[in-house]
């Protein structure tokens, strides 16, 4: 499941992409169009704009934009971001590999190796699925 900052990140990441290009956005207005809240949309742009996603801009005619082409964006980066693993457990985890406490051969383990499979599928989905992809068609 996408942790509450994850899917904020992606309302924000949509919004910025529906700017003009060049344009910004202050965190308040921002705020208000993709209905979060003000202080925990601020730490996620901080984030966003470390990873290189969005630009800010300080003073007046600041705010933030989307630093990247939308289509260049791809899910499994935001969610990596903000939720680490994409795997179900920890021992099919690609980054965040960690053997589980039961299990004596990780290698012959049944359990993990459905598991890995599902991680697998959602990794590839989600590396061909970008942020161009969530903005509503006209």
């Amino acid at each position: 499941m996408l942790s509450k900052k994850a899917r904020y990140a992606l309302h924000a990441l949509v919004r910025l992409a529906q700017l003009p290009v060049g344009a910004s956005i202050g965190s308040d207005a921002l705020s208000k169009q993709a209905h979060l809240p003000k202080k925990f949309l601020e730490s996620i742009l901080t984030e966003l704009t470390k990873a290189g996603m969005v630009r800010s801009k300080r003073g007046k005619g600041g705010g933030y934009g989307i630093r990247k082409s939308p289509s260049d964006i791809p899910l499994v980066d935001v969610i990596r971001l903000f939720d680490g693993a994409i795997g179900i457990i920890p021992c099919v985890t690609y980054k965040y590999f960690s053997p589980c406490d039961e299990c004596v051969d990780p290698d012959a383990c049944s359990i993990r190796s459905i598991f890995k499979e599902q991680r697998d599928l959602n990794v590839a989905f989600l590396k061909n699925k970008h942020i161009s992809d969530l903005i509503p068609q006209q």
